[in-house]
This record gives C-alpha cells, sequence and structure tokens, in this order.
C-alpha cells in the first residue's frame, strides 16, 4: 500500500478512482472493519474498475448504486459490479461491521474461455450493476463464510485468488438461480451523463465552476441535470461539488501542513472562512478541530474505499 496515499482519493483521467492495494503488485485491497458514524461521513458517489464485495458482519450498512438505495442487514452479500456509481452510508449509532473486497476481475481471467464463459458475462453485462446475495439464501450463507476465509488469506496473495474463484463459483450459481443475467446488456445513456459530469466536477473542484457548466458536460438541461444528481448521488450537483471540496480538504488538513488560506485556495472555496463554514456541515467539526483530531485510533482505522 502507498502510505502517502493513504485517505487520498487517486482519479484516473476518465475520474475512476486508483484503489490503493494491500500489495501494490497484486490488485487487491482487503479491510474488516467497521462504519464509524461519528468518523465517517457518507462519501461522495465514486466508481472504480474492480469489483466491490461487502459483507455484513454486524449491523446494518446503506448503499447507493447508480441511485438504488440499499440495505444491508448482517450477513448480506453485496457485489458491485466493475465501473458502477457507488457510495455507501453508516446507518446505525452504533459500530456496522463489515468484510470488504476490492478485486480485479482479471485474477479469474486465466484463459480466454473461462474469461468468455464465467467472467465476462457478468463484469461486463451493463444491465447488472450490482448483485445482492440475502444472508438467508444458500448463496448467502456460502458467501458470510467465504469472505471471512477471504479475510484471513490476507497476507497471501496465492491464497486469496483462490479464495477469489470459490466466492465467484457462488456468484456464477447466484445469477443463474436468479436469472440475473437474462436482462438486456444495453449501457443506460443517463449512467454516462453522470458519470461525465460527476468527472467535470471533480477535474475543476479548484476553480469556480456553476451549474451551467456542469451540466454542459454532461450535454444534459439544467434541470435534468439536478434529476440526475439526486437520482445517482442522492444530492444536488451544487451541493455534490462542495461535498467534494470539503473531503478534499480534509485531505490537506491530514497530509499536509498548509495553512487554512492555502488549502481553501487548492480546493476552490473564496477564502478560509466560507470553507471553515462548508466544512462544518459536512464534518461538524471546524478544519481546525478535524486537523488536530485526525490522528485518532478511530480516524486511522477508518475505511478508505467504501
Amino acid at each position: 500500500m502507498h502510505e502517502e496515499w493513504r485517505g487520498i482519493i487517486q482519479k484516473k483521467k476518465d475520474g475512476a478512482e486508483i484503489v490503493n492495494y494491500n500489495d501494490e503488485s497484486f490488485p487487491v485491497y482487503l479491510y474488516q472493519g467497521w462504519l464509524l458514524p461519528d468518523v465517517t461521513w457518507s462519501r461522495v458517489a465514486h466508481w472504480h474498475d474492480e469489483l466491490e464485495i461487502v459483507t455484513v458482519t454486524c449491523g446494518e450498512i446503506g448503499y447507493n448504486v447508480n441511485g438504488d438505495n440499499i440495505r444491508l442487514h448482517e450477513g448480506d452479500t453485496l457485489i458491485v459490479n466493475s465501473r458502477q456509481l457507488h457510495f455507501s452510508i453508516p446507518v446505525n449509532e452504533y459500530k456496522d461491521k463489515y468484510n470488504l473486497c476490492i478485486i480485479d476481475p482479471i485474477l479469474l481471467c486465466g484463459c480466454f474461455s473461462i474469461a468468455d464463459r464465467y467472467v465476462r458475462p457478468i463484469v461486463d453485462n451493463k444491465s447488472l450493476p450490482y448483485i445482492l446475495i440475502d444472508a438467508d439464501s444458500d448463496e448467502g450463507k456460502a458467501m458470510y463464510r467465504e469472505s471471512y476465509a477471504m479475510m484471513g488469506c490476507m497476507n497471501d496473495n496465492f491464497a486469496i485468488n483462490a479464495q477469489f474463484f470459490n466466492m465467484w463459483k457462488i456468484v456464477i450459481e447466484y445469477c443463474k438461480k436468479e436469472h440475473a443475467l437474462d436482462e438486456k446488456n444495453e449501457a443506460d445513456p443517463a449512467l454516462l451523463s453522470i458519470r461525465k459530469m460527476l468527472n467535470y466536477s471533480r477535474a475543476n473542484f479548484d476553480k469556480a465552476i456553476t451549474l451551467d457548466d456542469i451540466s454542459r458536460a454532461g450535454g444534459v438541461s439544467r434541470t435534468y441535470c439536478n434529476q440526475l444528481f439526486h437520482k445517482y448521488t442522492s444530492r444536488s450537483p451544487m451541493d455534490n461539488l462542495m461535498r467534494y471540496r470539503a473531503e478534499r480538504a480534509a485531505e490537506y488538513l491530514e497530509h499536509s501542513t498548509f495553512s487554512m488560506a492555502e488549502i481553501a485556495r487548492k480546493t476552490g472555496f473564496t477564502g478560509a472562512s466560507y470553507m471553515s463554514e462548508i466544512f462544518k456541515r459536512y464534518y461538524n467539526v471546524s478544519p481546525r478541530e478535524y486537523r488536530k483530531n485526525a490522528s485518532s485510533p478511530e480516524k486511522a482505522n477508518a475505511d478508505l474505499y467504501s
């Protein structure tokens, strides 16, 4: 893991997140932990090339995938497909624990026949943004066991790869049983537009951009722009932008010694006082308090990617 990246979201040119793997030479990020309501706020919507597999081990967790709000209960497993817009939300006032695996499906593609028959029909299916496996189903119980087995492979890349095949076999069986692959494999034009607008907002967050600029990036009207943002991110375009600026400000507060005025300038705020006002709206503490508390044990253990 790149320690200098800890807590910092790196992006590709198309806006996709670059996942900070546990071992930079092996495309997997494993995490066993919790969402803490007092230190973790609703993440801005993001996407990445890897699959995201989350199994709830205690409590409940909220997820939003491509505008669908999903409530995960203890024992449920959610597989977020490659390049799908998503974010997680703490639900309860106590610690909601989960096992998280962000993994590149290329690990399953040892030869073309396996990739074409068992991997691409799911990963490349544009009508299958996620798979929710209920805790009470046979597959749900199996995924629960396998998720713990995966966490036990933390420092053994060969074992992780083998375990991924075990989990994927369960996913395939569940998709067949639920006829999940029967839907038409068609891209959603609205999803393409929202990705373009999110990418534009995040590439230009440090500039004075407007709603007109954002809607123009997606080739849609201001009204439809607002509708898409509310559907896919549960927030307005400008609220989404402000939250992203606040998140980037938090990264600077944790990982730099820049002054408040410098951080405000680097994150698109008109001044330190305005940054403080917006930052407190989302984090419930001032930037100075956040910087002071950033090295607490709870903060250090908070998940980076959900």
